[in-house]
């Protein structure tokens, strides 16, 4: 890589401050060219520096940071200047910048290029990604964990424990006068047993990553009038969905977010159940029923002493409404008082995480790693099929390398052109 590239770090817009951000060769260069210490201030490498910033027709009194390589994000020469956060200013100082040896970075170049030269794995630039976008505590802990914690480690111990076995599996294989083939066919075995054991656990962390990251979906089911929508906006805090007294008043799905104990939540407030001849109604009934196949939990409602919606086989919470009026089985709530509200949310709480809410240790978020785990799972299961069935260690090195490779790409360590193009090109353009 021998351009030196520069975008806008901060979002577009008016704000306190704008930083735009250089790496490549030239950084030091073309940062200078446009700011210049206050008198008698020298920059020093990873020290944020007060001065005037030159950049063409604009003036302003900035801060610039210069780090040195390889002791900066990209592993390159890098330079951040800190302007007054007009959007012009920062505009025109990125268009100076252009002028003056930079070009505009392409979507995630900077971590794109933090991964090439070997400051992080390509799990760890996807949990960056994951991090910008959190909208939970629980989202912004588990992609933490992917960028520097236990994931990564967990991922790169498998890894190096593959290829630990795989070069042994050769040692015998290429010198079999040293009689060492027997004597590792045990020890190997355990030790490739104990790896396949450490990928089932990591790809059933999935699951609870995969909720972590999406929300955990929460179906609000009743007859018409139930009070299903006012329920919505209660727990929202806001008026969200209609509410009327009008039976059938919610005729389509309706989702909304909201946070508690650091888990996002997706509420999805349905038409009412019920057998009808109208045609925008039925259309709304079955995307309510269709809705109970994807939702993560099912809050059942009723008012007291009217029936409930038979529905069997999910992690299901029944639920009375309007308590205000008549207290019915269940959990009571009423969305005009707020009895029973703190508590439903509670219970949602432990219902998708049984009290847990995720704060560190090896979880999956990304479908691409648990897919890629799935066929690491595969492979090393067939050769330890091939090992107590016949002892093939020629077979079983053939399966272990694929093992290691589907493991290797979660890393980074074998993932094509094309992967790593999937991947930046959904990182915005100063990350």
């Amino acid at each position: 890589m021998t351009s030196t590239i520069a975008a806008q770090s901060t979002p577009v817009g008016r704000g306190a401050i704008a930083i735009i951000r250089l790496s490549g060769p030239d950084s030091e260069k073309i940062l200078k060219s446009c700011f210049k210490p206050l008198s008698g201030k020298k920059m020093t490498a990873s020290h944020l520096t007060l001065g005037t910033l030159e950049a063409g027709e604009i003036k302003d009194r900035a801060m610039a940071v210069l780090f040195k390589a390889p002791k900066s994000y990209t592993g390159e020469d890098m330079a951040e200047i800190h302007v007054h956060g007009s959007q012009e200013i920062a505009t025109k100082t990125l268009q100076f910048l252009l002028k003056n040896g930079a070009r505009l970075a392409e979507s995630g170049e900077f971590t794109r290029r933090a991964f090439l030269s070997g400051k992080i794995g390509l799990n760890e630039a996807e949990a960056v990604g994951d991090l910008i976008n959190a909208r939970s505590t629980a989202q912004i802990n588990a992609a933490y964990s992917a960028l520097s914690g236990a994931t990564s480690e967990e991922i790169r111990g498998i890894y190096a424990g593959l290829l630990d076995v795989i070069s042994s599996f050769d040692a015998a294989v290429d010198y079999p006068e040293e009689d060492v083939e027997e004597m590792l066919e045990s020890e190997a075995l355990e030790k490739i047993k104990e790896l396949e054991g450490r990928l089932i656990r990591l790809a059933r962390s999935y699951e609870e990553g995969a909720k972590i990251k999406s929300g955990i979906r929460v179906a609000i089911i009743g007859e018409p009038n139930a009070g299903k929508s006012s329920l919505m906006n209660r727990l929202l805090g806001r008026d969200r969905a209609i509410v009327t007294a009008v039976p059938g008043t919610t005729r389509d799905t309706l989702e909304e977010t909201f946070e508690h104990k650091g888990m996002l939540f997706v509420l999805v407030d349905t038409a009412g159940l019920h057998e009808t001849s109208d045609v925008v109604e039925s259309e709304g009934i079955r995307r309510a029923r269709a809705e109970l196949d994807s939702a993560d939990i099912i809050l059942r409602l009723a008012e007291s002493g009217k029936s409930r919606p038979d529905i069997t086989g999910k992690l299901i919470i029944d639920v009375s409404s309007k308590s205000d009026i008549a207290k019915g089985d269940g959990l009571n709530v009423s969305s005009v008082s707020g009895e029973g509200i703190e508590e439903l949310k509670d219970l949602m709480f432990e219902t998708a995480s049984s009290g847990q809410v995720y704060g560190g240790g090896v979880v999956l978020t990304s479908e691409r790693s648990y897919s890629l785990t799935l066929r690491a799972l595969s492979s090393i299961k067939d050769a330890i099929d091939e090992m107590e069935r016949a002892s093939l260690v020629d077979l079983s090195i053939i399966y272990l390398k694929e093992a290691a490779r589907s493991v290797g790409e979660i890393i980074g360590a074998s993932a094509g052109e094309d992967t790593l193009n999937a991947i930046f090109s959904k990182f915005c353009v100063g990350k």
